[in-house]
Parts: C-alpha cells; structure tokens; sequence
C-alpha cells in the first residue's frame, strides 16, 4: 500500500525527470570545445616534457577540433545526417556513441602522462603531507588586531 502511495507522489517529478532530453550535439559541442582548451593548456603547461607528451597534445587538439567542427556544423544543419547507420532498438545513437568518443579520446593524453597506481596513492598523499608540514601549513590564528584573522 505504501508503495503505490509513495510512486503516485513521486510520478509527476520523476515523468518531468524523464522527460528533460539534453541535446547530445551541443553537449558534444561543450565537451570538445573544453577538451580542446584542456589539452591547449597542457601543452603549455607541460611544454618542457618529452616531444612525445607534447606531440600528443597537440594531436588530440586536432582531432578534439574535427569533432567540433563536425558536430557544429551538424547543429548548424550544414550535414543533415550522419552516414554511419546503426541496427535499429539499440539503447543509444550515433551522436551518443561520437560524444563519448570524443571524451575518451580529449582526456587521454592528461590520464597516460599524469597517471598514478592506486598502489602509489599512499605515498603520495604522504609525501603532500609532509611537505605541508614543512611548509608551516597548518592553521595558525593571528593576533594582530581585533577578532584575528585565520590562515
């Protein structure tokens, strides 16, 4: 009895959930156009690293921008379709399947330079500790003047 209580509340909200569509070309459209800014500024930030690294930033850069430029001139109906058909009662569609491309594809060369093992995180939160520490990074209340100000 409950349970039809509780859905017949919860109906309106989770039919107006269900019912919010997020446009996949311009979430494609945002995602590449932050992707490729990511990878710019990595490049730069990380432009004294080996040829490799920098090589492959500036790689994904070109590729996060073909992606972009497709999916805009999607959304500008400049291509009206795309060629590549799918079998028909698949749970996702084409611009789906290029949307999570293009993430897969702009956050990989930031996860294969940068990465860590989940067996090093240990000794790597340790090492941020003790420098920390090293620093004086603690709290510390100044008494310089009315109230104090904290740090």
């Amino acid at each position: 009895m409950h349970s039809f209580v509780l859905s017949a509340l919860l109906a309106p909200s989770m039919q107006a959930f269900f019912t919010f569509k997020i446009n996949v070309i311009t979430l494609t459209l945002w995602v590449t156009g932050g992707l490729f800014l990511l990878n710019v500024m990595l490049a730069i930030i990380f432009r004294k690293q080996s040829t490799k690294e920098r090589l492959s930033y500036y790689a994904v850069c070109a590729v996060e921008l073909a992606i972009f430029l497709f999916a805009l001139t999607l959304r500008l109906s400049l291509i009206t379709h795309i060629p590549y058909h799918l079998p028909p009662g698949l749970p996702f569609n084409r611009a789906e399947i290029g949307a999570t491309i293009a993430v897969g594809i702009g956050l990989f060369p930031a996860a294969y330079w940068h990465r860590t093992s989940f067996s090093e995180l240990g000794t790597r939160i340790a090492a941020d500790a003790k420098t920390i520490r090293e620093r004086d990074g603690g709290v510390h209340i100044r008494d310089t003047g009315p109230g104090g100000w904290m740090n």
